[in-house]
Order: structure tokens, then C-alpha cells, then sequence
């Protein structure tokens, strides 16, 4: 690709300023042969939701794209690089619950408010990318040469590449794939907030203020985990009927509900669990959906990336996550490609586009489907529970063996290294002779 400074940039639009959008601009931000805007259809960028949870393949992405300083200085006690506690798991639906293992990391994950770490982001989107609010995509034209945007305020532009960060009910994922239906996954979510020290206050010797836990039961569970620097905890609680599960239901949509509700739902639980849920004054009800798998993320000159691309269940933590992997792979995709001197500036994108596509969905689509599976386990639905029916069922040593053995080994992902897939891009543009 050309490297001469009057060679005309590669026209760029992100159509989408949550986690994942902001990510891909950041990550294109040494890219000086890339001209960017950035659409939101808000009129502010705002973050919907609470706790986001960052494991270490994740941190060493945001340390790469320069977030390290901003990040620390949000988490009770800065990186160290040790193992420590992820998650203590309990079997809790009985009076008498009991821990059956703790999942170690390296600093035991990074956990921050949504609002957070799409703030760092924001701060360190480059002021060459333009960023236009209050802009709600319409549909697009998508040309050998060139897609063009039609936005709801009469604006019309052109570009030479369109990325979908639009988020789960994403606009422009038609015109990528037609199999991209929103499934049920017979779940639903209540979600709340508590200040540790209120917690303190009600109950001081919770478990809670020590560690983040994870109370399991039949087709129910809760996560809780500190964010805000260990100010507030993040309390999300799973009720699931696992009948609905897969069914493509309309109309589902995020309402209000009460801590009656919540509480009722857990009141046989052992008492720590519903302890927790009580200090919730007042919790949202969230339908958890995910995406059927699409068989590509791109079409000519249009990708899709976050939610838009690979919507999956909170189970493993990992959507924002691999949000941020999208855009930093692409970001490096860009950077390698416009290190080339020989390549044609429309056949090096176009080759990009199709090189992104093959590194990111594969390993995206696994982790959606892993992270479906870990809700069964979380829930004690998985074959191997086939004959626990109803809450308090008494487990045998075997299966309680094999509940934290499968829930360690689902979680094993979260110390790999994305770079590993990036080495596999440039291997391929190489062989390609596009590097």
C-alpha cells in the first residue's frame, strides 16, 4: 500500500460509540493512512448497565493500546501479576450451602463499571477521528467501490469500509449475513448495585467484601463481584427456565422490578445468598439473548465486530471482551498492512476485510458457544445432572467433582494470548503476499 503522504486515506466509518466502537478507534489510532469518523446515535455517549469484567487476555490488549495507567487507578489494589481468587463457587440452593471450588487468576480478573472503562476509552480516542452524535444509521448502499450511509438526519456520505459496532440489535448486520437471529436463552437477569460499605453495615462478615462469588443452583444463580475500585458490588441474579431456552421470542425488553420479586425467586437458598439480594433497593429484570452463529462477520466492505457480530451470554464475562479484540485485531491488521509499499490500496482492503473475518469469528462463535454452556452448568443443567430436578437435591461426590472441574477448564481461555491469533493473521497475508 502506498506510503506516500499525498496517497489518498482509506475513508473509514464505525457506526456505534459503545465498548466495542471506541475500541476499534483507539486500535486504528497509529493507522495515518486511515480517516475516521465515529457515529452515535445518542446524543452523549453513555454506557447502558453495571460490572464489566475484564480477564488477563483482555488486559494485555488494553495495556498494548496504552489504557494501563488509566485502568489502574480504578481497582482496589493495583496489578501484581499474582494468582488470586476469580471466583469462589458455592452450592446454593439449600439452607446449608458450601464452597466446591475457587477459580484462581492472574490478579484475580480486572472488574470495572461499564461507564469506566468506555471513559478511558473515549479519552483515548484520537482527535483526528470525528465524532458525530445524535446520528441514528438508517441503511446503507453497499457499491464494488464504496458503501454509503444514510442516516436519519439527511446526511449522506460514502466510505471506503463500514464497521458494525452497533451492538446487539445492530442495523447493519442484514446486509452483512441473513442468518442472525436473537435467541432466548430462557434466562433472565435481575441486575442491582450495592456500596460496600452499606454492605458492611447490614452484614459484615458477608462474603461478599472478601471475595467475588458465585452461588450456584438449579437453574438459578447469582454473580457478585466489586467494581469501582471495591466501592460498589455488582450483583447479577440468574432465574432460568430452561424450556425457553433457543426460542426466538419478540418483544423481550429490560424492565423494572422489585426486590420482592428478587428475593422470593431465591428465598430457599442459604442465607448468604439472600442476604445479598436484599440490599438490592432497586433491580432491573434483563431477558438474557444471544446471536445464532453467523457464518461470516463481512461482507464486500462492511464488518461487523462486538455484539453485533458475536452477542453471547454473560456467562464467561467475555463480550466486552472480545468487543475490545475485535478492534484491536483489526487496528493491527491496518498497521501491518500499511507498512506494505507494494500493495493496491483497494485489493490490500478488501483482503484485510477477508483476513479479519477468518481470525476473529472462529474463535468469537467458540466462545459464544461455550458460554451458553457454562450457564448450564452454572444451573446444574448439563447431562451430567440429568437426574437433579428441583432445588436442594442432594449431589453426589462425582458430580460435584466434575461441576468444578468443567467450570475451572471453561474458563481456561482467559489466560491465552490474543497476539497468538494476531501472528496468525500476518502468517496468512504473508502467504497471500499481501505483507
Amino acid at each position: 500500500m502506498s506510503s506516500n503522504s499525498d496517497a489518498r486515506k482509506i475513508r473509514v466509518a464505525i457506526i456505534g460509540a459503545g465498548i466495542g466502537g471506541l475500541s476499534c478507534a483507539v486500535a486504528l489510532k497509529h493507522c495515518t493512512n486511515v480517516d475516521v469518523d465515529l457515529y452515535e446515535q445518542a446524543a452523549q455517549i453513555t454506557e447502558i448497565g453495571a460490572g464489566v469484567a475484564v480477564w488477563p487476555r483482555t488486559w494485555e490488549i488494553l495495556k498494548s493500546m496504552g489504557l494501563e495507567d488509566d485502568l489502574s487507578c480504578l481497582l482496589k489494589e493495583p496489578p501484581s501479576n499474582t494468582q488470586k481468587v476469580a471466583f469462589e463457587m458455592r452450592l446454593s440452593d439449600r439452607k446449608e450451602g458450601f464452597t466446591f471450588r475457587k477459580i484462581f487468576t492472574r490478579d484475580g480478573g480486572f472488574n470495572f463499571h461499564r461507564s469506566d472503562l468506555q471513559g478511558a476509552l473515549l479519552r483515548h480516542v484520537p482527535s483526528s477521528c470525528r465524532i458525530h452524535l445524535s446520528h441514528r444509521f438508517e441503511r446503507c448502499e453497499e457499491a464494488d467501490d464504496a458503501v454509503t450511509l444514510f442516516f436519519d438526519n439527511g446526511l449522506v456520505v460514502s466510505y471506503d469500509l463500514v464497521i458494525g459496532a452497533d451492538g446487539i440489535k445492530s442495523a447493519l448486520r442484514q446486509y452483512v449475513s441473513n442468518s442472525g437471529e436473537l435467541l432466548y436463552t430462557g434466562s433472565r437477569a435481575f441486575r442491582g448495585l450495592v456500596s460496600r460499605e452499606r454492605l458492611m453495615n447490614l452484614f459484615p462478615n458477608h462474603r461478599a467484601l472478601v471475595n467475588a462469588t458465585m452461588y450456584n443452583g438449579k437453574s438459578k444463580h447469582i454473580v457478585v463481584y466489586p467494581i469501582n475500585g471495591g466501592k460498589l458490588i455488582n450483583i447479577v441474579a440468574f432465574v432460568s427456565n430452561p424450556d425457553e431456552d433457543g426460542k426466538v421470542i419478540p418483544g423481550l425488553e429490560v424492565r423494572q422490578a422489585t426486590k420482592k420479586e428478587v428475593v422470593e425467586a431465591f428465598s430457599e437458598w442459604e442465607p448468604e445468598a439472600v442476604e445479598i439480594l436484599s440490599t438490592i433497593d432497586n433491580p432491573s429484570c434483563w431477558p438474557i439473548r444471544d446471536l445464532r452463529p453467523l457464518n461470516t462477520y463481512t461482507s464486500r466492505r462492511i464488518l461487523l465486530l462486538g455484539d453485533a457480530a458475536h452477542a453471547m451470554s454473560p456467562h464467561l464475562g467475555a463480550g466486552a471482551g472480545q468487543a475490545i479484540e475485535d478492534g484491536y485485531v483489526l487496528g493491527r491488521l491496518f498497521e501491518k498492512l500499511m507498512e506494505s509499499s507494494s500493495t493496491n490500496d483497494s485489493e490490500g482492503l478488501l483482503h484485510l476485510i477477508k483476513v479479519y473475518d477468518n481470525i476473529r469469528r472462529p474463535f468469537a462463535n467458540y466462545l459464544q458457544k461455550m458460554s451458553r454452556k457454562q450457564g448450564y452448568y452454572n444451573e446444574l443443567n448439563m447431562p451430567e445432572f440429568k437426574d437433579v430436578h428441583q432445588e436442594g437435591q442432594e449431589l453426589d461426590a462425582y458430580q460435584i467433582v466434575a461441576l468444578g472441574s468443567a467450570l475451572k477448564e471453561n474458563w481456561s481461555w482467559w489466560e491465552e494470548c490474543a497476539d497468538y491469533e494476531m501472528e496468525q493473521a500476518l502468517q496468512i497475508l504473508k502467504a497471500q503476499g499481501k505483507l
